[in-house]
C-alpha cells in the first residue's frame, strides 16, 4: 500500500502586475537610466506554482525533490504538511506526517527544551509517556543535554535546528517533509542526518527531501522527482534524474525565460545563482561566522564584451542592501563565466534572505547597455552556532535586527575636563 498518493495538485496564485512592474523598474533605475513606458496589461495574472502534479510514494522511499529556484519544491511540501491549501487536486497519506519546513517551526521560544518537546508531542498525538521516554535520546542526538532547561530563545540557530531535527525523526512519523532546512548546520551534523533518515527509510519511512546538494540526494535518496515550472520533469533513479537535471542546468536548455525578470538577451544569458562556501561548495544555508559566496554563472554569446554585476540582499520583504561591481569586468572571448561576490562573516542575523542578482552587459567601446535581472534567485538561511561564553543577555541581542555585523568597540577612559 502505497504511504502518500498525490493526485493532480495545483496551486494557482493571483500576482499583481503593477506592483511587480514598479519594482523591476525600480531596480533597473538604480542600474541604469529610467527605462519608462506604460503598462496596458491588466493589473493582475495567475502565477501556477504547481500544475497537475501526480505522482506516488511507497513506505521505505526517500523521495529527493529537486529542480531551480520557483520550480514549486517548498510549495509542494507545504501542501502536503497542510500548511496551504491546494487550488486543485487531492492528496491521501498514510499515517503520522511530520514537517522540518521552518527552523524551530512549532516551539515556543520561551520554554525550555523538555516543555517544547512535549506540546510538540502533543501536537502530533505522541502520548506524554512515550515523549518522556524519548527525550534524552533527543537530546542526546541534538547535542543540546547540557541546556535541557534553557530557554529557546538563548539558543543560536544552528542548536534550533539540531533540536527540531532530533524532535521530528523521534515522533515515530511515517512521513517525514524535509525543505533546505536540512542543508544547513555543520557537516558532521547534516551526515548524521543524512545517515538517520536513511536508517529509518529501510525501516518504513517515507521521506520527501527538497535540496539543492545533488551530493546529499545522490547520497541519501533512492527516488529523485525533478519539478520545473510547477510540473513534473522527470521522476526515477537517483542517478539518471540528477545526471539529466544538472546537464539542462549547465546547458540552459529548459531555464532561459523567467517567471520575472530576464535571463538573457542577443548578448548574454545567466545560467545560475548559487550560494557556495569558500571552498565552492554549494551550500542550503550561510554559517553566520564564515565568510559565503553568491556565485553568478553566465554565458556569453559574442566576443569583446564587459559586464558590471550586482545584488540585492533582502529578508521580510525589505530590501536591505544594494551591492554592485562599480568595475566593468573584461570579457575578451565567448564562452562560460562565473561572477563571484563574498558575503563577509559575522554580517548575517539568524534569518532567511533572498538575493536578486542582475549583470549589465556592454560591448567595448559601445555607450548602450544590455541588462539582465533575476528576482528572488536566490533563498538561504543564515543560522549560528553556538558560542559558550555567550550570556543570555548576548543571545538575546544577537537575534535583535535583519544584520547581525560584529562591529569594533573601543572603551577608554577620558581626562576629566576642567570646569570654567
Amino acid at each position: 500500500m502505497d504511504s502518500l498518493v498525490v493526485n493532480g495538485l495545483g496551486k494557482c496564485y493571483i500576482l499583481e502586475r503593477e506592483s511587480e512592474g514598479k519594482g523591476s523598474r525600480s531596480f533597473l533605475k538604480w542600474l541604469r537610466s529610467p527605462l519608462g513606458g506604460g503598462d496596458s496589461e491588466s493589473n493582475t495574472r495567475e502565477f501556477w506554482a504547481l500544475k497537475d502534479v501526480s505522482f506516488r510514494v511507497e513506505p521505505g522511499t526517500i523521495l529527493g525533490v529537486i529542480g531551480p529556484n520557483g520550480a514549486g519544491k517548498t510549495t509542494l511540501l507545504k501542501i502536503l504538511a497542510r500548511v496551504i491549501m491546494p487550488t486543485t487536486g487531492r492528496v491521501v497519506g498514510v499515517g503520522r506526517v511530520v514537517s522540518l519546513l521552518e527552523l524551530g517551526a512549532g516551539f515556543d521560544p520561551d520554554l525550555p527544551a523538555r516543555d517544547n518537546i512535549l506540546m510538540n508531542a502533543a501536537i502530533l498525538g505522541v502520548s506524554r509517556h512515550e515523549a518522556q521516554r524519548q527525550i534524552p535520546e533527543i537530546l542526546e542526538f541534538a547535542e543540546v543535554e547540557q541546556f535541557i532547561n534553557s530557554p529557546l530563545r538563548h539558543y543560536s540557530s544552528g542548536m534550533y535546528l539540531r533540536l527540531a531535527f532530533s524532535v521530528a525523526i523521534h515522533m515515530n512519523p511515517q512521513i517525514l517533509l524535509a525543505d533546505e532546512i536540512l542543508a544547513v548546520g555543520d557537516i558532521a551534523f547534516q551526515e548524521r542526518c543524512q545517515q538517520k533518515v536513511a536508517e529509518m527509510g529501510k525501516a518504513g519511512l517515507t521521506v520527501l527531501f527538497v535540496s539543492h546538494d545533488m551530493d546529499a540526494i545522490l547520497r541519501t535518496c533512492n527516488r529523485v522527482m525533478w519539478l520545473h515550472q510547477g510540473e513534473i520533469r522527470r521522476l526515477g533513479d537517483p542517478e539518471d534524474v540528477v545526471d539529466e537535471y544538472q546537464n539542462a542546468i549547465w546547458s540552459q536548455a529548459d531555464i532561459a525565460t523567467s517567471e520575472r525578470g530576464r535571463r538573457s538577451n542577443r548578448l548574454a544569458e545567466i545560467l545560475s545563482v548559487r550560494l557556495v562556501s569558500a571552498s565552492g561548495k554549494d551550500i542550503g544555508g550561510a554559517p553566520a561566522s564564515e565568510d559565503v559566496y553568491v556565485k553568478i554563472r553566465f554565458r556569453t554569446t559574442k566576443i569583446n564584451l564587459t559586464v558590471k554585476c550586482a545584488l540585492d540582499l533582502s529578508t521580510k520583504a525589505q530590501i536591505i542592501f544594494r551591492a554592485s561591481d562599480d568595475t566593468p569586468r573584461p570579457l575578451e572571448e565567448q564562452g562560460d563565466y562565473e561572477a563571484l561576490v563574498r558575503i563577509p562573516k559575522n554580517l548575517l542575523a539568524e534569518l532567511s534572505y533572498s538575493v536578486t542578482v542582475s549583470c549589465i552587459f556592454k560591448r567595448q567601446n559601445e555607450d548602450k547597455e544590455h541588462p539582465l535581472v533575476v528576482y528572488n534567485a536566490l533563498a538561504f538561511l543564515a543560522y549560528a552556532t553556538f558560542v559558550p561564553d555567550a550570556s543570555p543577555t548576548a543571545r538575546r541581542l544577537e537575534k535583535v535586527g535583519v544584520l547581525a555585523p560584529r562591529l569594533e568597540w573601543i572603551v577608554r577612559k577620558e581626562e576629566p575636563v576642567a570646569r570654567v
